[in-house]
């Protein structure tokens, strides 16, 4: 694709824009409820405290002075955005009649994904990224591929066709960062810029997967240009409310600038009132011999009246309101009628008990109503963790491998599990049930335990305590080492067992393997069964070789008395119980297959 091509196509985009930034930057000063911010002014940007444009609004001359603020915009927002910061996703893959390799495949991306989320704190970025839907309309989440880091866009310097938004395909966009400091251009960039005294620069790039084109531009001109094979862009978009056409919709402040600018105007009426209407009058009859000069105390008022017949007191007091009280009620219902509009209630935003819920009970039913208020936009931003896992399978590097390769771990590669897509699916949990205290999370694990949801050898590896890593390292080691045999024996055909191994956790180990293939499919993982079916029987065989090793060498455990069990290794009675039964579905091809059938596949 040729330059030319490439200005075109940015220059198209960035037509768009239309009077999105009129609108962002309203939104973003009243968010601040200051005029002393740019959405333009990225090297020092800067809020000049709170400003009232009451008086610019009825065409009055200006009022320097400051009036007290109350941001529904900003209390909205902010408690919003504490509300959904509270909601922690983790993205759960599973396989859907997968073989031996998916099941590594999602293994692998688990514990990367895992990881990476906590390394990158996309809580925080997906949240802000939420909030900068509610202050613009739209936020964004930027997936680097070359550097695999996940960063908040922001929302303005982004730039899409809204009808490929509307045809949910972007094929297209733009991401143009103004004054970028020239020190974080990439390497390979920095390298061709040529003005090397430039300390910023409108750094953008240009993505185009129908053209599979990447381009660098700084300042406007095209810096570099290459190849672009993902077929998808690494961009999430999130929207407090869904467009109903192209990328246009609307905000928590769009729906309350008008309500906060007649909240402006009635705090401006109040201070006037308050601050120009005399907090006292002192009424003086005329022919007083009270020199008045003497009751003006700067915020009295002195007025002479012509006194009574009867006469009267010689000074008389007043404090008159300095304004309506219907002001007051008006303000207060505008206040109400903002949280009405976007479903806050008093409690969340104030940490205030609503009038008339005095029961824990009316409370937590509020509570629940609230929540459901804002289902779909939680629902919006679960959706946006999963959405980056997998952009960022689509777009890292494909030759990569997802982890570090060892010896005892299944070398699986970005474009394995492209290819394997097709039989995964990711879906989303709590980002962590488990307690953070040590011994309540051992506790938990412990019942999980003896539920029979988790082996009890995998307790040490879910503790997952620094302090104690020496003191797991035989079991974390045992298990890893269990793994690698029954790698090599699917992968390799290798069915030596070292006799190091503990037998009883790799009989166990194979028995979950079995299941696991079986429940993703029995008749395309046949074959991987039968050959774990011939290594639990070679792992049996070496366990009888080695009790009689054992009754040689000690005769009198072997002249145990009658009816007393002998204890081996890892519980090994119970497990040698367990292989003796045949279930019934043995019949039906389950995972117990004979060994004989090893012959016939």
């Amino acid at each position: 694709m040729n330059k030319q091509s490439i200005y075109n196509n940015i220059a198209e985009l960035k037509s768009f824009d239309g009077n999105r930034n009129y609108k962002y930057r309203r939104n973003y000063r009243y968010y601040n409820a200051t005029k002393g911010c740019s959405l333009e002014n990225l090297r020092n940007p800067m809020i000049v405290g709170y400003y009232n444009d009451a008086n610019r609004e009825f065409g009055e001359e200006e009022d320097t002075t400051a009036n007290p603020q109350i941001n529904v915009i900003a209390s909205c927002i902010d408690t919003l955005h504490s509300k959904i910061a509270q909601s922690k996703v983790r993205p759960f893959f599973t396989t859907i009649n997968g073989t031996f390799k998916d099941i590594q495949c999602v293994k692998q991306a688990q514990q990367f994904f895992d990881t990476f989320y906590d390394e990158q704190n996309v809580n925080k970025k997906v949240s802000d990224a939420f909030k900068d839907a509610c202050i613009f309309d739209t936020g964004v989440i930027y997936i680097n591929e070359e550097t695999r880091c996940i960063e908040r866009a922001l929302p303005f310097q982004v730039y899409v066709r809204p009808a490929e938004v509307n045809y949910n395909k972007i094929t297209r966009v733009f991401y143009e960062q103004k004054d970028l400091p020239v020190s974080l251009l990439p390497e390979k960039v920095l390298s061709k810029f040529k003005n090397k005294s430039l300390e910023y620069v409108d750094f953008g790039v240009y993505y185009d997967t129908l053209n599979k084109t990447k381009a660098y531009t700084g300042n406007g001109s095209i810096i570099l240009t290459e190849s672009y094979e993902a077929d998808a862009i690494p961009f999430v978009f999130l929207y407090y409310k869904n467009p109903v056409l192209g990328n246009v919709t609307t905000s928590v402040a769009d729906q309350l600038i008008n309500i906060q600018q007649e909240i402006n105007i009635l705090m401006a009426k109040i201070k006037d009132a308050s601050q120009l209407s005399n907090a006292l009058t002192f009424l003086v009859p005329e022919g007083s011999s009270l020199k008045t000069t003497q009751l003006n105390n700067r915020i009295g008022n002195v007025l002479t009246y012509k006194p009574q017949a009867n006469g009267g007191l010689p000074v008389t007091s007043a404090t008159p309101a300095f304004i309506d009280n219907q002001y007051i009620s008006l303000l207060n219902e505008l206040i109400q009628k903002a949280y009405d509009i976007v479903g806050i209630s008093q409690l969340s935003a104030q940490s205030r008990k609503p009038t008339g819920l005095n029961s824990g009970i009316a409370l937590a039913t509020m509570e629940d109503v609230e929540s459901d208020r804002f289902e779909t936009q939680l629902n919006q931003v679960i959706r946006a963790f999963i959405d980056i896992a997998k952009t960022c399978i689509k777009v890292f590097p494909q030759d990569e491998n997802i982890l570090p390769e060892i010896s005892s771990r299944v070398a699986i590669k970005w474009k394995d599990i492209v290819k394997e897509s097709s039989n995964m699916s990711i879906q989303y949990s709590g980002a962590d049930n488990l307690s953070k205290d040590p011994s309540t999370k051992l506790q938990q694990l412990q019942q999980l335990s003896m539920a029979g949801v988790i082996p009890a050898a995998r307790i040490p590896q879910l503790m997952q305590i620094p302090d104690l890593e020496m003191g797991y390292s035989l079991s974390n080691n045992a298990i890893d080492a269990v793994m690698a045999v029954i790698k090599s024996c699917i992968e390799d055909d290798v069915f030596d067992v070292p006799e190091f191994i503990p037998f009883e956790l790799l009989k166990e180990e194979i028995i979950n393997t079995q299941l696991s293939l079986t429940a993703a499919g029995y008749d395309r993982n046949k074959k991987d069964i039968i050959k774990l079916n011939k290594l639990y029987e070679k792992v049996e065989d070496e366990a009888e070789q080695w009790v009689a090793s054992a009754e040689q060498e000690n005769p009198a455990a072997a002249a145990a008395p009658q009816g007393e069990e002998q204890t081996l290794p890892y519980n090994q009675n119970v497990l040698e119980q367990e292989a003796n039964m045949v279930p019934a579905s043995q019949q039906d091809n389950a995972a117990w297959v004979d060994s004989n059938d090893l012959d016939r596949v």
